[in-house]
């Protein structure tokens, strides 16, 4: 497959836009939810289509690893999405990653306090950047989404 730019903050707003997600998204479903499944799902099958297939990348913890090369390549994606508002473990491995795109993805099953959880989140995780001394040349792109609604909320952790 030819090697080309992949523009993979769009890609994961598409995935996100078009995720509809239900009360039901939220069960349990094995070691993880629903929602968190059918998210990595999507991102697995859309990495799959402008790069090579991924393996099972487990060395890291994170999500979803996608590597320039399998195994040994470079890491040009790692994603971890939450259903909790506060996964500090999940900021740290994001933060401590070396690769050229990192996004942490928030899904939020209360709406009504969804907002709230979000500033508070970004507030919890620039502050964990700041006491570890990282700068915008550590950046991860931060999405929330909330059942019920086709927008999505997008911030930087250092803007």
């Amino acid at each position: 497959m030819e090697k080309k730019d992949i523009k993979w903050e769009e890609k994961i707003e598409n995935i996100l836009r078009s995720t509809e997600i239900s009360d039901e998204d939220f069960r349990r479903r094995g070691a993880t939810s629903t929602i968190h499944a059918r998210i990595l799902e999507a991102l697995e099958e859309e990495w799959n289509n402008c790069r090579q297939p991924v393996l099972e990348e487990r060395a890291f913890q994170i999500d979803f690893v996608g590597r320039t090369f399998a195994r040994h390549g470079k890491v040009e994606l790692a994603v971890e999405v939450d259903t909790w508002f506060k996964p500090t473990g999940n900021w740290v491995k994001l933060l401590d990653i070396n690769a050229t795109n990192k996004f942490w993805i928030y899904v939020c099953r209360e709406t009504d306090k969804a907002d709230i959880h979000f500033e508070d989140a970004i507030k919890e995780f620039r502050k964990l950047a700041t006491l570890r001394k990282e700068d915008k040349s550590n950046n991860v792109t931060i999405f929330m989404k909330v059942p019920g609604k086709a927008e999505i909320e997008k911030r930087y952790l250092f803007e």
